[in-house]
């Protein structure tokens, strides 16, 4: 049997909910007796960084066989990944641009300037007109927008 747990996994669970998908049960059950789940539903992280948090907790003496680590690393990546987290342009400062579009800090705090100076971005092409961003990661990031 290889152990698993979550080092980000900080507050009560019951404060929390996880969305529906193949591996919450196995979440719920394996995680939630010793951390809550507020970190892991705001930290947004690749598939092999979600690995590196779970070998962590395998270190440190955490339980489950190896099917369950691999559902559980699956259904964080699946659900807690940059690729899937959404930020809303027109509310985020510029650290979490940074971190939810892959942007550099320059490019995020250009954006947070240009939205106080020229208002609300209401679609992508107000966005891709701050100067001197980079537009083509901005485009990239689009899926991950909200106005």
């Amino acid at each position: 049997m290889r152990p698993v747990l979550f080092l980000y996994l900080t507050v009560a669970a019951a404060a929390q909910t996880l969305p529906d998908g193949p591996g919450k049960a196995v979440v719920e059950r394996m995680c939630t007796p010793c951390h809550g789940l507020e970190n892991v539903v705001r930290a947004r992280m690749t598939k092999e960084r979600w690995g590196g948090i779970v070998d962590d907790m395998v270190s440190r003496g955490a339980s489950g066989t190896d099917d369950e680590i691999d559902q559980v690393i699956n259904y964080l990546a699946a659900n807690f990944s940059k690729s899937t987290a959404k930020v809303n342009i027109n509310r985020a400062n510029a650290a979490e641009l940074t971190a939810a579009l892959d942007i550099s800090s320059a490019d995020a705090a250009a954006i947070v300037s240009y939205r106080t100076d020229k208002g609300s971005f209401k679609e992508l092409k107000d966005v891709t007109k701050v100067p001197g961003i980079d537009t083509k990661k901005i485009e990239a990031a689009k899926d991950r927008l909200e106005f």
